[in-house]
């Protein structure tokens, strides 16, 4: 893992990318990668990566961060310390397709059973690209939206005002309403 690491902090564009990748792989549903992953440093490259990296670099970067997050507390915090948020935030807002999606998931694991991180999201301008997403994205994309949305409402009271003034009550009861294609 430390190589990895090592790569997608000083490596080429290329190496980059692929360690991210790589990072994003060795994570899904590890949790002594999760751990590994970031006692060997890897977690603030990655936040680098989806800050400043190439498209691709930001959409696996994004997707590693979201695997670090899953019912990983002390990660949660750690991608929040290194800067994580606003980044993502800025990837649901402007970023491509799959970046979108990522980031999306990446919020809903930040967010998920963590009062402090919900609010850091909220404060960061995440509910309204996150209503956005899950307005007029992609299946997978409103799916990941949606459970990011309701990790931020979870005890919240300004979260759900502030999902509803975004125009996100409508959207959600049709869903609930009419399910997708998938």
């Amino acid at each position: 893992i430390e190589p990895l690491v090592a790569l997608a902090r000083d490596g080429t564009a290329v190496q980059k990318e692929n360690a991210a990748a790589a990072l994003w792989d060795l994570s899904f549903n590890n949790a002594d990668n999760q751990v590994a992953i970031a006692r060997a440093g890897g977690i603030e490259p990655l936040v680098a990566l989806v800050r400043d990296g190439t498209n691709a670099q930001k959409e696996k970067a994004a997707g590693a961060l979201r695997n670090l997050a899953v019912n990983n507390a002390d990660n949660q915090v750690a991608i929040v310390d290194a800067g994580g948020i606003e980044p993502l935030v800025a990837l649901v807002r402007d970023g491509t397709a799959a970046q979108k999606q990522e980031a999306a998931g990446a919020l809903w694991n930040l967010a998920f059973d963590n009062a402090d991180n919900q609010v850091a999201i909220a404060n960061a301008g995440g509910i309204e690209p996150l209503v956005a997403l899950f307005c007029n994205g992609t299946d997978a994309q409103k799916e990941r939206a949606a459970s990011a949305l309701c990790s931020l409402t979870v005890d919240n009271a300004d979260h759900q005002v502030a999902i509803a003034n975004a125009g996100g009550i409508e959207p959600l009861v049709a869903l609930v309403r009419d399910g997708t294609a998938a």
